[in-house]
């Protein structure tokens, strides 16, 4: 047991030839990301890019590093791992759906898919984590979405050969849906999630999961603009490790 990515409660994060018109610009943030408490988590945080054009979901693990909790060490009873990276859990996702313009909210698409989370751990179950804060009596692995931010490109027009391609331009706003089934929650500090409150965030439990076993698929989604044609979310994982019985 040594070197996993699993993130403590408290740790440190690195800073980490054919004639042609001009093609589109490749994509960027429609939107800079929301400065909030979860901010110096977003290294450690799985990525979902989300396509509506290719109708996929596409799951990449966190970039960041970090040492394993000392508090692993003696494999107590109860083993705290706050934060988990991708050595430790998989997230897989299926399913994906899309919704007709104003079918659940009015202008918005609803798109949903299926999250798996699976445990990566041997002889480790993934419990109710004690970081970040659980929501009162919500048991087992926490999932949450920290920062969805809608992907933009200007579109425009190329030409090769005979074939001439128009590319329309992609910008709107995505914002995660009542599909995640928790209200919005403040996990980092005590605050109350009132209307101006910029740390809440809607949340998934996915229970208990043992040892190399995976969690039942629970259905998540986002509501986005029409114009929306790709997102990226930040997503992060958590819960405390408990050594299984031998």
């Amino acid at each position: 047991m040594s070197n996993r990515s699993i993130v403590p409660a408290v740790f440190m994060i690195a800073a980490c030839g054919a004639c042609s018109t001009p093609t589109a610009a490749a994509p960027d943030a429609a939107q800079l990301p929301e400065i909030t408490a979860a901010s110096p988590f977003r290294s450690a945080a799985f990525t979902a890019d989300i396509s509506t054009v290719r109708r996929a979901v596409k799951i990449s693990a966190p970039t960041a590093t970090a040492s394993l909790s000392s508090s692993l060490a003696g494999f107590g009873a109860a083993l705290h791992g706050s934060i988990l990276g991708g050595d430790a859990v998989e997230l897989v996702a299926s399913n994906y759906t899309a919704g007709v313009v104003g079918a659940s909210v009015p202008g918005k698409v609803r798109i949903t898919f299926d999250l798996t989370v699976v445990n990566r751990l041997r002889g480790l179950r993934l419990i109710t984590p004690t970081f970040p804060i659980p929501p009162a009596n919500v048991v087992g692995i926490q999932a949450f979405p920290i920062e969805t931010v809608a992907l933009t490109s200007a579109g425009g027009v190329t030409t090769t050969g005979g074939a001439i391609t128009v590319t329309s331009p992609r910008s709107g706003i995505a914002v995660p849906s009542a599909d995640w089934d928790g209200a919005p929650h403040n996990f980092f500090n005590d605050s109350q999630c009132t209307g101006a409150a910029s740390d809440c965030f809607r949340y998934e439990p996915f229970g208990t999961i043992d040892a190399l076993a995976s969690s039942t698929p629970r259905r998540v989604g986002f509501l986005i603009d029409p114009s929306v044609g790709d997102l990226r979310v930040r997503i992060l994982v958590a819960a405390d490790l408990q050594a299984v019985p031998r």
